[in-house]
């Protein structure tokens, strides 16, 4: 009974935690997207969505980060904090709060990260 009564409690917090905390994430991640959108789409092109390849993207090769070949091993949160804030080659740094910087880290690492590691499986 109290192995029960136990249970039912630790599955009532759990739940509870993972209820809220994935209505965080859940904004987190529209804000992450939304700043992906507004900021970095113009040059690192989403493959997947068609969008028209220009002379700059054949000279230049920005990465698309829905391709594993743009997740190498040394591109962390750290890699990308550093080159949104000085740049690296001719992309410029880009102004962002802290909160937008740390939800467009967040999207792109749960959720483009994640797109690459399942279109490298197919």
């Amino acid at each position: 009974m109290k192995i029960m009564r136990y249970s039912i409690c630790v599955s009532l917090f759990l739940g509870f935690n993972l209820f809220f905390a994935g209505n965080v994430l859940c904004a987190d991640y529209n804000k992450g997207k939304t700043v992906f959108r507004n900021n970095c789409v113009v040059c690192h092109q989403i493959e997947s969505e068609r969008a028209p390849v220009s002379a700059y993207h054949v000279q230049y090769r920005p990465k698309d980060f829905t391709k594993s070949s743009a997740w190498t091993k040394n591109l962390s949160e750290e890699k990308i904090t550093f080159v949104l804030t000085r740049g690296q080659g001719v992309m410029r740094p880009v102004k962002l709060t802290a909160e937008d910087s740390k939800a467009l880290i967040a999207y792109m690492i749960h959720d483009l990260k994640k797109q690459s590691e399942t279109s490298s499986i197919k």
